[in-house]
C-alpha cells in the first residue's frame, strides 16, 4: 500500500527520475491504464537511462522494467525511488 508520501501529484513530476517515477505510480494505481502509462514509462526510462552512466543505477533501470513486465507495480515504484535518491544526491 502506498503511503501518502510515495503518492506524486503530475505537476511534481519535475525531474527526470520523477517523470520515470509517475507513470509507474499510476500503473499501480490504475491498471486499467497500464497501455497508456507503459508507453510514458518508456519514454521516460529511455530518456533517463540515455544520460546514466552508473552501473549500479542502471541495473536498478533495468529492474523497473523486469518489476513491470511482471506487474510488480509496487516493487517497480521502490526501485524509482532509489532512481530519485540518487538524482537527489547528484543534484
Amino acid at each position: 500500500v502506498l503511503r501518502e508520501k510515495d503518492i506524486m501529484q503530475a505537476e511534481e513530476a519535475t525531474s527526470p527520475a520523477r517523470r520515470v517515477y509517475f507513470p509507474v505510480m499510476m500503473m499501480y494505481l490504475d491498471e486499467g491504464g497500464v497501455p497508456k502509462y507503459y508507453d510514458e514509462f518508456v519514454r521516460r526510462m529511455t530518456e533517463f537511462m540515455s544520460v546514466i552512466r552508473n552501473p549500479d543505477i542502471l541495473a536498478d533501470c533495468v529492474g523497473i522494467s523486469r518489476c513491470l513486465l511482471a506487474r510488480e507495480y509496487y516493487k517497480a515504484l521502490m526501485l524509482c525511488r532509489k532512481l530519485i535518491d540518487y538524482e537527489d544526491q547528484m543534484l
